[in-house]
């Protein structure tokens, strides 16, 4: 066969590693380039060689024997040691891969790689090891003592010559972890597991325990015998702390986010009756002051004065406690609604919003020059604008004024804000403005104001991601500014049950 004429050849030599092709007769009828170089031989001479050659561990082994296991096992992996040309030996770890359909013989293939590390590698190798704190643990099947790294012994307390075999490992388990870990370990020698990975308490010499983070691997031989347990040893006590103290965090954030759910739910649903119920009532003190006036006016009674204003200002009463039943309505509803987002023109929204806010015929609202559309939802955007130029409204010192919106479009967002020439809101007033039932009006009995516009404004845009602030406008009056993200944040609606109707 004209090895040549193999369409993998070239990918093959260009390998850092060296790849040998086997027969069953042990003769190799293929070496790539870089096998040739660690062995100080030309391909012609490769292809003259048999295992044995170079590779003295089959000088007094059987190589028939080590054949069965690579046809048995498909693929090994084992530590060996080669000869170069000049006598010198090294040991290379060996993984092998059989085959017996390509060919018209059967054949393995070897990928070697040499494992004889300089010593300032070595050396290097052995700071990092140390300075990460990782101790290490190397177990020979045929033997009962285990060789530690110093850094191991010192994780645990020990002297770095102390005696440590299975059992000694044994003895240091806490008896919470000590059957688990050692089921662990042991089907992992026995060959049920490639990679060793294990956590477990030990023993520290001051008689506390200490979390361990052991993992590990096992070698072959080149039967495929399991020959050697190789692993790492780390100290993760820190770490399981952080991770108790998180776990306990979480725990309790979760307890009282519940206790917070169903608080707002109560909440929710006691402004939701309350509004709807006492409704009732109020529609009786209406009814009850309309039939006084008519009883009179029957009777063609004039009333006094005092009583003619009692009944006016019970009227003012009525209608100021109605519109506070309706915003408590509203602000209950946040967050409950699904809202669908749509194409939306910010004129539009904008036009819908002040004509529901029924802006007086005094009053000049001026639009921004820039009219973006854009995808959103489009209830929430209006009644946020609605809010505030009904609020412009309500507050203005005079029976004229002027009502401006203007918009900034950022890459993220929107600004937008909302600015009037009214009185102004001194700064001292401004954290409370968003408070529910707060307004600036010196007597609440002015109006048929809630206090729940800016409220819910508010709410609306934290359930969506956005900000609001009042500024001062110049000469006089107040800007509402507001952000409003492209990329709607929107809060995950509450759910309460069924809420009781009247």
């Amino acid at each position: 066969m004209d090895t040549h004429q193999l369409t993998w050849q070239a990918f093959a030599s260009a390998l850092s590693d060296s790849i040998f092709m086997i027969r069953e007769d042990a003769s190799i009828f293929y070496a790539n380039d870089f096998a040739c170089e660690s062995l100080g031989c030309t391909f012609e001479e490769m292809i003259t060689k048999r295992v044995p050659d170079i590779s003295p561990t089959y000088k007094a082994t059987s190589w028939a024997s080590a054949w069965e296991r690579f046809r048995d096992h498909g693929s090994i992996r084992f530590e060996s040691r080669h000869l170069h040309r000049d006598g010198r030996e090294f040991p290379v770890m060996v993984s092998t891969t059989y085959y017996e359909d390509v060919f018209d013989f059967p054949f393995i293939v070897a990928h070697v790689k040499d494992i004889s590390e300089p010593l300032a590698n070595r050396q290097r190798l052995q700071l990092a090891i140390q300075s990460a704190k990782v101790g290490f643990w190397d177990m020979k099947t045929h033997e009962n003592h285990i060789y530690v790294s110093p850094e191991l012994c010192n994780q645990l307390g020990l002297p770095h010559d102390a005696e440590w075999t299975l059992q000694t490992w044994m003895d240091l388990l806490h008896p919470d972890d000590r059957q688990k870990a050692i089921d662990h370990a042991q089907s992992f020698m026995d060959g049920n597991e490639e990679n060793y990975i294990n956590w477990f308490r030990l023993r520290h010499a001051d008689g506390s325990y200490r979390w361990i983070e052991s993992r590990g691997c096992y070698v072959r031989d080149e039967y495929g015998e399991l020959v050697r347990f190789m692993g790492t040893h780390l100290d993760v006590t820190a770490q399981k702390a952080v991770e108790n103290e998180l776990r306990r965090n979480l725990k309790e954030t979760e307890v009282v986010k519940k206790s917070l759910q169903r608080s707002n739910d109560d909440l929710e649903q006691f402004a939701y009756v309350a509004s709807h119920d006492l409704r009732a009532p109020l529609r009786g003190l209406k009814h009850l002051n309309d039939w006084i006036r008519e009883d009179v006016a029957d009777a063609s009674v004039e009333l006094p004065e005092s009583i003619s204003e009692h009944l006016r200002k019970m009227e003012d009463q009525v209608r100021r406690m109605d519109s506070l039943l309706s915003g408590l309505l509203e602000y209950s509803r946040v967050g409950r609604r699904q809202h669908m987002q749509r194409k939306v023109s910010l004129m539009d929204i904008l036009d819908d919003a002040v004509k529901m806010a029924g802006v007086p015929k005094g009053f000049r609202v001026i639009y921004p020059d820039h009219s973006p559309t854009w995808t959103t939802v489009r209830e929430i955007l209006q009644r946020i604008f609605q809010n505030l130029v009904d609020n412009a409204v309500k507050h203005h010192d005079q029976e004229t004024g002027t009502i401006e919106i203007a918009c900034v479009e950022n890459d993220d967002e929107f600004v937008f804000s909302v600015i009037d020439d009214g009185p102004g809101i001194e700064s001292k007033f401004r954290s409370r403005i968003f408070e529910i039932f707060q307004t600036l009006r010196k007597s609440k009995d002015q109006g048929a104001t809630s206090g729940l516009g800016l409220t819910i404004v508010n709410k609306l845009l934290s359930n969506v991601g956005g900000s609001i602030e009042v500024l001062d406008a110049k000469p006089r009056g107040a800007e509402f500014r507001f952000v409003w993200p492209k990329q709607l944040e929107l809060s995950e609606p509450v759910n309460p049950d069924k809420l009781p109707t009247t």
